[in-house]
């Protein structure tokens, strides 16, 4: 426990919120531990959240210790906006169904006609994800600097940043969703297996609408 640096890349490595393992957020290398759980919950910074959700249960879906452990890498060693972009960029991007600004931005030119309406000029496209398994194109979100938007075939809504107060982690059997507002229809999910972009995706969208929320109350971790 001294000594936490990755013997694959030499990064940092993390304790799994299983408390079973450490692990490498650059190369997901895993080097099992044994430590017992204490049931410290505050893992994030509490300045920014009201930490209402039952860990315990959580802790029972190892995809959702996944999203969790990478949620907290990103909100606690990376901190900005900026460097969790960079991240999911940099360590995440692997794959067709998901892209950001010059990355797959043949996936973006193909969605632009479905949100253009939703967007205003200059606002940034950070990553998309493509939730359609047979229906690519038909069902995704897109996160820019400002807000996320959710499409479902022919519906289309959008949150903007600075109005979520409140993010809901939804363990779903497994599969985990982060819901925005605790709403159905603003819900980002694991896109396939990339349940480590998920919980990268969940902590750039609790850094921007704190950053955005110009002195408003805590977002509420449900």
């Amino acid at each position: 426990m001294n000594n936490r640096k990755c013997p694959s890349c030499g990064a940092e490595m993390e304790l799994s919120l299983s408390n079973k393992c450490l692990i490498c957020p650059f190369c997901d290398t895993h080097i099992d531990v044994e430590i017992q759980d204490d049931g410290n919950t505050g893992m994030l910074d509490e300045n920014m959240f009201d930490f209402l959700w039952d860990l315990d249960n959580l802790k029972q879906y190892e995809n959702v210790i996944a999203v969790l452990d990478s949620m907290r890498y990103c909100l606690n060693s990376l901190k900005t906006a900026e460097r969790v972009s960079q991240y999911i960029r940099t360590a995440l991007l692997t794959d067709e169904d998901v892209a950001s600004e010059g990355i797959n931005q043949n996936r973006i030119d193909k969605i632009m006609p479905k949100i253009a309406g939703l967007i205003e000029p200059g606002e940034r496209i950070i990553v998309y994800g493509d939730d359609g398994i047979l229906s690519r194109g038909k069902e995704f979100f897109v996160i820019t600097d400002k807000r996320s938007i959710f499409v479902n075939g022919k519906k289309t809504g959008s949150v903007l940043h600075r109005e979520i107060s409140a993010v809901r982690l939804d363990p779903n059997g497994g599969y985990p969703r982060w819901k925005l507002n605790n709403q159905d229809s603003f819900a980002v999910t694991g896109i396939g297996n990339k349940y480590r972009l998920q919980g990268a995706i969940a902590a750039l969208i609790c850094i921007i609408a704190a950053e955005q929320h110009g002195g408003r109350e805590k977002i509420k971790l449900l």
